[in-house]
């Protein structure tokens, strides 16, 4: 069994006319590093940590399972164990003074006791680059960290998946760039991740898979130098500039057929021809 499966999921919107999902079937593996794009992204990873169909009124019908849970019969306080959420903005979900307070606000709700409490704060302190701000006042980080921190927070709630909805959209490149490193070392870690950006320099080295939403449907899915080659040409999603390079050029010059990612592959390729 998948560590995440969806079967047949649809869902519409409380006074809305259509669907935002229809009839959407997708599994992910333990460990995958999984890219949403399209339409209905943010309402597919509401479904992934049960603020659909608990929160979020709508009429839903389907199957939603996490770590063999069904989001349906359990809940929400159940299934934010397996799923941590991480938003657009850091601010949202940070609410104490400093950053130590904030990063065991999740633990102090379930009861971890003081040494668990402290073991998980020092390591996901640690895994996002943190340790020497701990003691430092929230509001004197700068949005990158803040969004570390958030992971962070999460992080110490040690859920198997991690669901992320556009968390470089509100920060600077600087930012940016910190939290995509923590994002490479997770996945580095193993950590399943569901992530919902529009950041193709960024994500296309990391994904695993790249899930593709139109109208609602599942459009395609595929690891990402053929999810590309499927969509190319599409010019509502953004591509790495190297990889739309090729493809304005591969029927000019004989490139072969692997897709560049990133920049240091695209030297490496163009050098050749």
């Amino acid at each position: 069994m998948s560590l995440i499966e969806l079967e047949n999921v649809t869902f519409r919107y409380s006074g809305a006319t259509r669907t935002v999902l229809e009839d959407v079937s997708l599994s992910v593996e333990e460990g995958e590093f999984v890219a949403v794009f399209g339409e209905g992204k943010s309402t597919l990873l509401m479904c992934l940590c049960g603020a659909i169909p608990h929160l979020l009124p709508g009429k839903f019908s389907g199957r939603v399972r996490v770590d063999g849970m069904d989001t349906q019969a359990q809940k929400i306080a159940e299934i934010s164990r397996k799923v941590g959420v991480v938003l657009q903005d850091p601010e949202n979900q940070l609410f104490n003074l400093t950053v130590e307070a904030d990063v065991v606000f999740g633990m102090e709700n379930l009861q971890v006791s003081p040494e668990e409490m402290e073991k998980r704060l020092s390591s996901a302190l640690q895994t996002v680059r943190m340790s020497e701000f701990r003691r430092r006042m929230s509001h004197e980080l700068s949005g990158g960290q803040k969004q570390r921190v958030a992971i962070a927070s999460v992080l110490a709630m040690e859920s198997k998946i991690l669901v992320m909805d556009e968390p470089t959209r509100e920060l600077d490149p600087m930012g940016t760039e910190e939290v995509f490193e923590v994002l490479a070392r997770l996945k580095e870690q193993g950590k399943t991740i569901v992530i919902v950006e529009n950041d193709p320099e960024h994500l296309a080295p990391l994904a695993d898979k790249m899930v593709l939403l139109r109208g609602g449907r599942l459009e395609a899915v595929a690891e990402p130098r053929e999810f590309y080659r499927k969509i190319k040409g599409d010019r509502r999603i953004r591509f790495p500039q190297v990889t739309e390079l090729y493809f304005q050029l591969e029927d000019k010059l004989d490139l072969g057929s692997v897709v560049p990612l990133t920049l240091e592959e695209g030297v490496e390729l163009f050098s050749r021809v």
